[in-house]
């Protein structure tokens, strides 16, 4: 009797042991149907967005065309507007403008130009240089400077429109009025030059530098004046239409002038004119050049610097102590950011520095800060442009410098295009894919009974993905100190 109990409890603990087995092979299965239905939505997701950083950001909506939608919505009043031009030989051009529900108005084609600014010094002793375009639509004409060049002669520093340039052929005309009515010269008026530096690189504005040159001396009593440019367009795509625009590009008040200036000993002996600067510079890179190159140069040498978005703070406080000692000049020039020139209109600027300081140094020299002058053994900068004496323009020949030279850390090939933000999204990516096959694995392995196993292929794969991204994070660690 006791035996058989035993016997049918044995059983019956066994149907039991079944059904609780049976129960659990169904909750497994099912939380992992739902496991796996979520990571496979999460990889789809993150799939989505690795793939939105590869689409062009053309397809996005920029905050111009919202406000052109909305203006268009808006819009309620309509004007007409009837526009006389006269030929090109005509001396009225006016147009008329006729609102809704208003008089008719006469207005000029081409109004008087605004007041030019100036440049301004800041407290930090920063030179904050003005561009003030001159035109409508593609601007005729923005200047950046205007120097004199000698006693009869000018330079004016500036970008032109390029298909202006391209397609017709613009003039341009100075005119020296003086300051006082009763000087001995009166206003006359030359007509000029034009020097195109960087054409053949320019985009929707090119550097022009306008030469004028009198036939006598201008301001020769220091009584002051003005200098005036008009810059014409000469048709440009119409032919029939002419227009001028005239402004003022310099203004000498009495006693300013210093005629000694193109006679007497310069005050440097070595000036460097850098390109503008743009970007993240590397302030412990700028403190070593600097410090480079006035050693080289020596004390009679002069730094100009153009600040073009790249002199972030910590660059400044590398250059303020040299701005102290009076070896640098920084010039802010971030405004010709508006205008769409080659290279930060590089010509311009350096062209401007030219025409600025030329007077005032011996020898100029024009490289950028990734570039170091390197002389031979046994030689100085002093007995190297003595035997050039006889030259007024020399280049240098650009050479790689030497791997002695460089930190050890920056030696090797690395695959500096690699950006962080791209790894993190392929690591996403093949994180949820790992999880996706870990989870099949371990139902393929279930299915033998063989959960042990099972749990040590999906714990193991984890493992393995957290590894893989501590050495990823290491690898764009080093990438980005190398770069």
């Amino acid at each position: 009797m006791g035996k058989e109990r035993s016997e049918k409890e044995k059983v019956g603990g066994g149907e039991h042991n079944k059904r609780n087995m049976f129960v659990s092979c169904v909750v497994m299965n099912s939380c992992a149907a739902e496991l796996k239905l979520v990571l496979t939505a999460l990889l789809v997701l993150c799939s989505i967005a690795t793939l939105f950083q590869i689409l062009p950001s053309r397809f996005a909506i920029s905050a111009s065309d919202l406000r052109f939608c909305i203006s268009r919505i808006t819009t309620t009043t309509t004007t007409t507007t009837t526009t006389t031009i006269s030929p090109l030989n005509s001396t009225t051009t006016t147009t008329t403008i006729a609102p809704l529900n208003s008089t008719t108005t006469t207005i000029p084609l081409t109004p008087s130009p605004p007041s030019a600014q100036k440049d301004q010094v800041a407290d930090n002793g920063v030179i904050k240089r003005v561009f003030n375009p001159y035109g409508s639509a593609a601007y005729n004409f923005i200047t950046m400077g205007a120097y004199r060049g000698g006693h009869n002669t000018f330079a004016i520093i500036g970008l032109a429109s390029k298909p202006l340039l391209l397609y017709s052929t613009p003039t341009y005309q100075c005119e020296w009025v003086p300051e006082s009515s009763s000087a001995s010269n009166s206003t006359f008026s030359t007509v000029s030059y034009r020097i195109l530096p960087d054409w053949g690189y320019g985009r929707v504005y090119t550097v022009v530098v306008v030469n004028c040159t009198f036939s006598e001396a201008v301001n020769g009593e220091n009584s002051g004046g003005k200098l005036f440019l008009e810059a014409s367009t000469s048709g440009g795509g119409d032919k029939n239409l002419n227009i001028t625009d005239r402004f003022e590009v310099l203004n000498e008040s009495p006693g300013d002038l210093n005629m000694s200036l193109f006679s007497s000993k310069p005050k440097y002996d070595y000036l460097y004119c850098g390109s503008p600067l743009y970007g993240g510079l590397s302030p412990q890179r700028v403190r070593e050049w600097i410090a480079y190159h006035v050693r080289l140069f020596g004390e009679r040498s002069h730094f100009v610097i153009h600040d073009a978005g790249g002199v972030h703070e910590e660059v400044l406080e590398v250059l303020k102590p040299w701005m102290e000692l009076g070896y640098v000049t920084l010039q802010d020039v971030k405004e010709q950011e508006r205008f769409d020139g080659y290279y930060h209109n590089q010509f311009m600027v350096v062209n401007d520095c030219l025409h600025r300081y030329k007077f005032m140094a011996k020898w100029m020299f024009f490289f950028d800060v990734d570039e170091y002058i390197y002389l031979p053994p046994k030689n100085t900068i002093k007995s190297v442009l003595d035997s050039l004496s006889g030259y007024t323009q020399f280049t240098f020949e650009q050479m790689p410098m030497s791997s002695k030279l460089c930190l050890s850390a920056d030696y090797g090939r690395y695959y500096r295009y690699i950006h962080a933000h791209s790894l993190s999204s392929f690591t996403l990516f093949l994180f949820f894919c790992t999880i996706e096959f870990s989870f099949i694995l371990a139902r393929l392995v279930s299915s033998s009974q063989n959960y042990k196993t099972g749990l040590f292929f999906f714990f193991s794969s984890i493992c393995a993905i957290y590894i893989y991204i501590w050495v990823k994070t290491e690898i764009c660690r080093f990438i980005e100190r190398s770069c």
